[in-house]
This record gives C-alpha cells, sequence and structure tokens, in this order.
C-alpha cells in the first residue's frame, strides 16, 4: 500500500505539472517487480542416464560424471557422451551407495587427476585417486584407496562428497552409515567432515585431532554429522559449508569450523527422533546456519553460484534437493547468518528429483536429475529480461528530459539507459538516483534505479525512446520502455 500510495502521489505531481512536461505515469506497483529474479534459460545436454551422482567440467570443456550404478562418463561439447573406460569390479550398489562423489584435482590441466567417492565390496567406503587419458577414453586408478575404512553398512548413509578447499586439501563428507556409535566417535570416519592429503590421504596439519595416535581422528576436521550430501567452498573465504540429510525433519545447511561437533547421536540404538542437532546432550554442539524444520526437503549436492548474471542470487548457495523437486538459492551474509531464499521456478517438479549443481563456464550451473530413469544434466543460464518505465519527459529550448527508473534482473548495480532520438543512440548512462518506490517493491536490488538526464534536441519534431539495456549472460536485446513524439523548439 506504501509503494501505491507512492506511485499516486507521482502521478498526481505529474498532472499539475507545467504544460511545458509530458508526464507519463509509472506502472503499478505490481509491475514493479514484486518477485522480479533472474530466470533460468533451462537447457539438457545429456539424457539416458541412470543416477548421475556428481559431475565436474573439465579445463577442456568436457564434462565428467559419475553415474551411482557403476558407469563413469564423458559428455563433450557437441552433446555427445563416452562411456570412460575405469577398473570399477569392486564396486559396491546397494540402497544409497555406488559410485558417488567426483572433483578435479585444481592442477587437473597438467596432470590428469581426479578423485572419486565410491563404495567398496567390504562393504566401506572408500576415496580413489585416478588419472584420465587425454582422450577421455580411459581411467587409471592411482591412489587405491587413498582412503578407506568409510564405515558402510547396507548402502544407507554413505555421504561420499568430495570437493577441494581453498587450502589445496581434500575435503571428505561422510555419512554414519546408520551406525549410532560413528558420529560421536573419533576413531570412527562416519559422520564427519574429513581434510585430507590429496597425495598421501593423510590427515594434515591444522586438522583439530593432528595430534593423535589414531589415524583416522588426525582425518577429522569436523564430527556428529548425519549423512554430508553435499560440500561447497564459500567463494572469497576458506569456509567449506555442508548440505545434510535430516531424518523425519531438519536438513541442515552448516559451516563447518575446526573440531565442530554438529550434535547428531541417535544411540543407543538407530533412534532417528532425537533431534538433528542435540544440545540438549551437547550444550556446545553448533547449531546449523539453515534447517528445514519439518517436513525436510531431502537437500543433497550445493554449491555457491558466482559470475555474471546472477543478480541478487550470486554469492548464495543453491541447494538441489531430492524429495522436494526443487533448487533454491540460499542467502547468507558475511557472518554466516540466513537471509531467505528462493526458488528456481523453472525446474520445480519438471524433470523429477535434483542430486547435484555443479559450476559451468562463464557462471552457468549444471544440475543432475535422480529419477534412476533417462537421467538428465541440466544446463542453468541466469537471464531475465531487464523492466522499468519513464515516468515524464520533459523539453526545454533545444533540450529533452527523460526521467524515470529501471532494473537489470541480472545485476543489483545499476542499470545502463540509453536515449534514442530519430533512432540514433544520444546518450547512455546508468541509472543511479535512488528511487524509495521501486527499491521497496524490490528489496534485493538495493535503491539506486532511478535515472535523469537532459539531451540535446535539433528543433523540430522528434521519437524519443528510452532503453534499458540487457546485461545478462544471454546479451538479450535491450528493453524499449518507452517511445514518445516530441516538438523541440
Amino acid at each position: 500500500m506504501r509503494v501505491l500510495s507512492i506511485v499516486r502521489l507521482v502521478v498526481t505531481i505529474a498532472v499539475v505539472a507545467s504544460a511545458a512536461t509530458l508526464a507519463v505515469a509509472p506502472p503499478a506497483a505490481g509491475q514493479q517487480g514484486g518477485g522480479l529474479r533472474p530466470s533460468l534459460e533451462v537447457q539438457i545436454v545429456a539424457d539416458g542416464l541412470t543416477i548421475p551422482w556428481d559431475l565436474a567440467y573439465t579445463p577442456d570443456g568436457v564434462l565428467l560424471v559419475t553415474e551411482r550404478p557403476g558407469r563413469l562418463q564423458a559428455v563433450f561439447a557437441d552433446g555427445s557422451k563416452s562411456q570412460v573406460l575405469a577398473d570399477l569390479g569392486d564396486l559396491f550398489v546397494a540402497g544409497e551407495s555406488g559410485l558417488m562423489g567426483l572433483v578435479l584435482h585444481p592442477d587437473f590441466a597438467t596432470n590428469r587427476r581426479f578423485y572419486t567417492c565410491q563404495a567398496h565390496t567390504g562393504p566401506e567406503v572408500q576415496v580413489i585417486g585416478w588419472t584420465i587419458d587425454a582422450n577421455y577414453g580411459s581411467a587409471t586408478r592411482i591412489a587405491d584407496p587413498l582412503v578407506g575404512g568409510l564405515p558402510l553398512g547396507f548402502g544407507r548413509h554413505a555421504g561420499c562428497r568430495v570437493r577441494f578447499g581453498a587450502d589445496g586439501q581434500l575435503w571428505v563428507g561422510t555419512g554414519d552409515a546408520a551406525q549410532s556409535a560413528n558420529p560421536q566417535s573419533l576413531s570412527s570416519l562416519g559422520g564427519k567432515v574429513l581434510r585430507v592429503d590429496p597425495d598421501t590421504g593423510e590427515g594434515v596439519s591444522g586438522n583439530p585431532f593432528f595430534a593423535s595416535d589414531n589415524a583416522n581422528a588426525r582425518r577429522i576436521y569436523s564430527y556428529g554429522h548425519r549423512n554430508v550430501q553435499g560440500l561447497a567452498l564459500r567463494p572469497g573465504t576458506t569456509e567449506m559449508w555442508t548440505v545434510e540429510h535430516g531424518p523425519s525433519r531438519d536438513d541442515e545447511i552448516n559451516r563447518i569450523v575446526a573440531g565442530g561437533n554438529y550434535g547428531w547421536d541417535p544411540g543407543p540404538g538407530y533412534n532417528e527422533r532425537v533431534p538433528m542437532t542435540d544440545v540438549s546432550k551437547f550444550p556446545n554442539a553448533i547449531e546449523a546456519q539453515f534447517s528445514t524444520g519439518s517436513p525436510t526437503l531431502a537437500m543433497a549436492g550445493g554449491y555457491f553460484v558466482r559470475g555474471r548474471g546472477w543478480g541478487p542470487w550470486k554469492g548464495s548457495l543453491a541447494v538441489a534437493s531430492l524429495k522436494n523437486e526443487t533448487l533454491r538459492f540460499f542467502r547468507f551474509n558475511k557472518a554466516g547468518d540466513f537471509v531467505s531464499s528462493d526458488i528456481g521456478t523453472e525446474l520445480t517438479r519438471v524433470y523429477g528429483r535434483l542430486r547435484t549443481p555443479m559450476a559451468g563456464p562463464n557462471g552457468t550451473l549444471y544440475v543432475t536429475t535422480a529419477t534412476g530413469n533417462n537421467d538428465k544434466i541440466l544446463k542453468l543460464t541466469p537471464t531475465g529480461r531487464p523492466i522499468g518505465a519513464v515516468d515524464r519527459f520533459s523539453k526545454r529550448r533545444g533540450r529533452v528530459r527523460v526521467q524515470g527508473w529501471a532494473i537489470d534482473p541480472n545485476r543489483t548495480k545499476a542499470a545502463k539507459v540509453r536515449v534514442r532520438i530519430d533512432g540514433e543512440v544520444v546518450k547512455s548512462r546508468r541509472a543511479k538516483k535512488v528511487r524509495s518506490d521501486v527499491a521497496a517493491a524490490n528489496p534485493l536490488y538495493g535503491s539506486r534505479h532511478g535515472y535523469s538526464f537532459w539531451v540535446n534536441a535539433p528543433k523540430g519534431r522528434h521519437e524519443v525512446c528510452v532503453d534499458v539495456l540487457d546485461t545478462g549472460p544471454l546479451n538479450g536485446a535491450p528493453v524499449q520502455l518507452d517511445c514518445k513524439s516530441i516538438r523541440v523548439r
């Protein structure tokens, strides 16, 4: 109502303005964004897959993909895919387990190394190091295993996400194997976040239990986890964040701190009615940065989006969910406190269960589906047509003035506006003036959306047009906000 009142006030002022002013009423508040956000262009880049669990975009422009039943696939730029020959004869496929996590070595371009996290016929979970040939035809084990002995019962709660940190060390998210003693035990690798040397698999200096006589404890960075499904490094920081499955309630997003106990302890037995973070049992347990409450979403992989075009979603944590079949963007402030979340509605219950978001080139995002039948890899490109209005045209002795507002949904900074006279661009400038009415309707975009400037015009009648430029990754055509035929004296 406040925004609508302001709009009415602007219209009233325009009506009583001087005759030299040609007033144009701004649009109603509902047209000033409301739910304005980047749109997502969705492209299917591969299909015919079976539960693609993790993926990585290589410097060669190839997508390397793990399929949980036991296939390693290479998806090429032309959309073709080829199975990579790899020794997976000892793979254990049952329940939630199989061939799962995947990450490239930071020096992949020169050493061709990558890592998988997978179930082994022990049964146990292992992290294995590989190299792959230049043509993506075959992969060879070089660390077999790099880390072994991660517990696994009947295939439930296998965890198995692997990512590199800003420190160049390999981080591993594990599950508790549905065994109640594992999460709180520092001799077990279950229900943990591990930080290990990517060459040796050993724990590294700076780990909180590095002085322990127990090799497993030396690998542990945090404990008290249930089933770590996502690991994500927050850009511009050294912070590793996790996405974790809850039981009947409380999927969690956690910021990981050294030695932190995240409070999962379902014993005796395996009691899934206890809190995900049990602060009554562990007063110093670290509570989640975000928790779903009930019901859960079955949140899986996560990735902090970066790059051009994400607008207010830039830097947010994109999280895929299985049961809820959504991709959500969670915003946290610098301190790590939850601010808000949005849903990429273009994917909601369209492609089924979603498992893993991962970076593509030029700020794009890849997402895998997990239906078990003709699964897909989706490429998401943020886009969205700019919006705005010309509030008024004015004229004064050889000059024309334009005033209004504009927003480009792909950026939170001021949008760029241009003026054309009889089709020729005569001025291009950022909209930098504070417009509290527009900001109130679009709070994620700040307040500087207004423009007001004069342009020179020769005598006579001219068509004056105002456009806002599209700066999204797809570089769409400028959006014309309004045109007016004006006689200049």
